[in-house]
């Protein structure tokens, strides 16, 4: 019985350690319009974005509009993915490149 007991409890406490380890997930999302900070108008001609992380921007296509949070991840994301999810379709291909945010890191911009 001592081993069952002793087993559970090292179980227990790396599922603990493991959780408190876990990295939050960073990858955007979509929310609403009123929570954005920016707008961006999306062209047939628009071919890519950028964004500083950590920024909510409303995105504009025609007469359709949804708003995306770029957690605190520096990646290069597919919009066309990110409209999907809001019931978007932007009809071509956007990518969105998400930089360091400088208020966030402390850095200037040369």
């Amino acid at each position: 019985m001592k081993f069952k007991t002793g087993a559970a409890l090292v179980i227990s406490l790396g599922l603990i350690a493991g959780a408190a380890m876990a990295k939050p997930n960073l990858a955007p999302t979509v929310t609403t319009a009123e929570a954005a900070d920016k707008m961006v108008v999306i062209k047939d001609t628009t071919k890519s974005v950028n964004v500083f992380e950590n920024d909510t921007v409303l995105f504009k296509v025609g007469d359709k509009q949804f708003a995306v949070k770029f957690d605190g991840n520096s990646y290069v994301y597919d919009l066309g993915t990110l409209a999907t999810q809001a019931g978007v379709d932007l009809g071509h291909k956007v990518k969105v490149y998400v930089a360091p945010n400088p208020k966030d890191h402390e850095q200037g911009i040369p």
